[in-house]
């Protein structure tokens, strides 16, 4: 997760909003849509969905997605050590 300060231009009459680009794998990117998805209307964060490695989020939010990403990376992610019964020397 890569994200990168950025902010629109009123000058042509488009809505002008500041956030950060965020730069994941798609993984992540689902996991991040669905954090969204869990929040009210009001709540929401994604300013806008680029690509499949991209979202344009809400700055404010920024430490609350780092924070619940390393959540779920903590409780998804295993060692070789914790992969109990796998190439267990029966010597």
């Amino acid at each position: 997760m890569s994200p990168k300060s950025t902010q629109s231009n009123q000058s042509s009459g488009v809505t002008s909003s500041s956030g950060y680009l965020l730069t994941c794998d798609p993984p992540m990117k689902q996991f991040i849509i669905h954090l969204n998805d869990k929040k009210s209307a009001d709540k929401k964060f994604i300013l806008e969905d680029l690509d499949a490695r991209h979202l344009l989020i809400k700055g404010d939010v920024r430490d609350e997605i780092t924070r619940k990403v390393d959540e779920w990376m903590d409780e998804n992610v295993f060692s070789t050590i914790e992969r109990v019964g796998e190439n267990l020397d029966t010597s």
